[in-house]
């Protein structure tokens, strides 16, 4: 049996930029087993399996798994995932790719692909400082003083850590030992690391995710933080009760990467919509 896979590059609209992406579009046949050791094959971040849902809940079910586990949730995964499918004529205007978490709602807008994703749900706020710093490699006065770290997931519960610094945020790193401690205390995906200092003009933050104890040393683009970010400034009130700024990440990496993110918070409710362009850059087949 033989399977086509796609490569894409995600939050870019150049190829070997942003994050990396291999979409298995058909995969009726595979186990799980078989899904993970594809992924682990391949060795990216994040590798896709999409099943046709026979429902009006959503057009296609969709399997994300890294080289350790499969995810219930991946924001980069979600959305180059349906522009494989858009680009073979599989949905026009508006997708919903049925998740571990729930359907997430896609849509076209002005030549890209926005996902909607989950309210935010807030978790625990973190005083002890020299603990998180020790977990990034950085010092307690790096991480800032005016907002919390704080926990906060729309599908992934991700740690939230706000950097006063570029030049702070840029000498952060990942601790595999450190991370699995914290993950396994604390049910937190990873850490997210973002500074109101950027690289590029048009961008208003840049960020960092590391998760080497799931396999991503770490990571160029990370749509599935950048919600609890989205909802996390629109709480703290960062940017105003609604905005709309672009996220640059992996420019550490040598991927540079631009997440679109929008969010809205009216009367308690909040609005959180993740987009951003991709690149095809390749396609092959892989025996099973």
């Amino acid at each position: 049996m033989t399977k086509k896979c796609i490569f894409v590059d995600v939050f870019t609209d150049k190829p070997y930029g942003g994050n990396q992406l291999a979409v298995f579009p058909e995969i009726n046949e595979l186990t799980t087993e078989q899904m993970q050791t594809l992924a682990n094959e391949i060795n990216y971040s994040e590798t896709t399996f999409v099943l046709q849902q026979y429902s009006q809940e959503a057009d296609f079910s969709v399997r994300i798994f890294t080289l350790k586990r499969e995810l219930p949730f991946a924001g980069h995964p979600i959305l180059g995932t349906a522009f494989v499918l858009m680009q073979q004529g599989k949905w026009e205007d508006q997708l919903k790719l049925k998740t571990k978490v729930g359907v997430i709602p896609l849509k076209k807008e002005n030549g890209e692909i926005w996902m909607s994703q989950n309210p935010p749900e807030f978790f625990e706020q973190y005083d002890d400082k020299q603990e998180i710093a020790d977990l990034i490699g950085l010092s307690p006065d790096d991480i800032s003083d005016d907002i919390p770290v704080e926990a906060v997931s729309t599908g992934n519960k991700m740690l939230i850590i706000p950097i006063k610094k570029l030049s702070a945020i840029q000498r952060a790193y990942g601790s595999p030992k450190k991370y699995k401690e914290f993950y396994e205390e604390h049910g937190v995906i990873g850490p997210y690391l973002f500074t109101l200092e950027t690289t590029n003009m048009t961008a208003r933050v840049h960020t960092r995710f590391f998760a080497p104890h799931l396999g991503i040393i770490e990571d160029a683009a990370t749509g599935s933080a950048a919600g609890p970010l989205t909802g996390y400034l629109l709480k703290h009130d960062v940017f105003g009760r609604s905005f709309e700024i672009i996220n640059e990440q992996g420019i550490e990496m040598g991927r540079p990467a631009q997440i679109h993110m929008r969010g809205m918070l009216n009367n308690g409710a909040y609005t959180v919509e993740i987009g951003g362009q991709c690149a095809h850059v390749g396609e092959g087949m892989f025996t099973i």
